[in-house]
């Protein structure tokens, strides 16, 4: 029972989910997707719970001045740009980490700093803005606006390098039945982000973020957070925040 649920004077905020592939499909299928059921602990309607193509679903948020977004940070929207001067947002407890790492081909060199991309087309997730934050380290950045497509011009070497979260990419190559390209597992291409709900500063997001906050203590105290990402194959140790 989520902890709202004896909260009647408090609701759910409309959540703006940014879709983009398998991981989080607008079908209301994927990782992602299931994940948030699973941290919020109540049926999701497409009344609060709405996936869009990610810049339609900024866009949203934006607009909507007393929903959320997911999944995000507030430390993202500065690093990416998305915050503008005079806004004002609150953010959840970090739900999952969501290390970025950056795949080649087993006939290439892994990638272990920003001078190994140096001259190289990397491929990155339309909408994410990875140009804003890696910057001008003179390589080719190639957007792509679906993730399994990104995964295969990899391996087809229209490009020589991806960049995805964790563990978005082990999804997405699970899914083509292959195992995880090569990779450097300790580069932090950028600082690990921490997946959050993040909200516009009203007082029901407040009294919303708090019951939210308390519920995600709940799950990693009792194991059940743990449990979950291990029964998908993942390494709590890696992906708990």
């Amino acid at each position: 029972m989520p902890s709202w649920a004896h909260h009647p004077e408090f609701k759910v905020p409309h959540i703006f989910a940014t879709g983009w592939g398998i991981t989080l499909d607008a079908d209301g299928s994927g990782f992602y997707n299931d994940y948030a059921r699973f941290t919020l602990g109540t049926d999701l309607s497409n009344k609060n719970y709405l996936v869009a193509p990610y810049k339609r679903a900024m866009r949203g948020f934006k607009r909507d001045k007393s929903s959320c977004v997911y999944p995000k940070s507030i430390d993202t929207l500065m690093r990416t740009g998305d915050w503008e001067e005079g806004e004002s947002f609150i953010e959840s407890a970090a739900m999952l980490r969501s290390p970025l790492r950056v795949f080649t081909r087993d006939d290439m060199t892994i990638i272990h700093s920003p001078a190994d991309l140096t001259g190289k087309r990397l491929a990155y997730a339309l909408g994410s803005k990875i140009p804003h934050s890696l910057g001008d380290i003179g390589v080719e950045y190639i957007p792509v606006a679906d993730e399994v497509d990104k995964a295969k011009i990899l391996d087809t070497g229209t490009v020589d390098a991806m960049i995805a979260n964790m563990p978005d990419a082990f999804f997405v190559f699970q899914s083509l039945g292959q195992p995880l390209p090569p990779h450097d597992p300790h580069y932090d291409p950028i600082p690990v982000p921490r997946i959050r709900i993040v909200c516009h500063d009203t007082p029901n997001n407040r009294d919303f973020i708090a019951q939210f906050n308390h519920r995600l203590q709940e799950l990693a105290a009792s194991g059940e957070m743990a449990e979950h990402l291990r029964e998908l194959g993942l390494d709590p140790a890696e992906f708990m925040p």
